[in-house]
């Protein structure tokens, strides 16, 4: 269960960091394939090695946190060319922002407060509000391609 839960974890940054890049390309390019082909090798390799050379706590943390700064900054980047695309990149912002500032609870672990409050219990804490913000961020950015896909259809 250890490894699934590892394996999933991944699964979610390294989706996310795809769909970043996958938007920078444009909707309509025809690399996106070659490119989720590397990042689904990226993933079987992580988790081959996971679950058949060597369990390592440490490696595994260090590629989420690559994986997962890369992933925020390229959100950041992306964010910046479109702040006037709605108010929905705001809330993209607040959801990678408090992604990014919550993560610290994760590596930062301290032992339990009073046995009852530990670091990872509150950092599942402060990721509660990041699917709904990311949600109203996607939905926001989805509207807005699929507007330009009937302008484009007009002309």
């Amino acid at each position: 269960t250890e490894i699934m839960d590892y394996a999933s974890a991944f699964l979610t940054v390294l989706t996310s960091l795809l769909v970043c890049v996958l938007r920078m390309m444009g909707p309509s390019n025809s690399r996106a394939g070659v490119v989720t082909a590397m990042f689904a090798a990226l993933y079987s390799h992580h988790v081959y090695t996971l679950a058949f050379i060597k369990f390592d706590y440490g490696y595994n943390m260090k590629v989420n946190v690559v994986v997962g700064v890369l992933n925020g900054l390229l959100w950041l980047v992306w964010s910046y060319f479109h702040s006037g695309d709605g108010p929905h990149i705001r809330k993209g912002v607040l959801a990678i922002l408090s992604l990014s500032f919550s993560v610290l609870l994760e590596l930062l672990d301290f032992p339990p407060w009073l046995w009852i409050l530990d670091s990872h219990a509150l950092w599942h804490l402060a990721t509660v509000p990041v699917p709904l913000l990311w949600y109203q961020f996607a939905a926001g950015d989805c509207l807005i391609l699929e507007k330009m896909q009937s302008e484009k259809k007009k002309l």
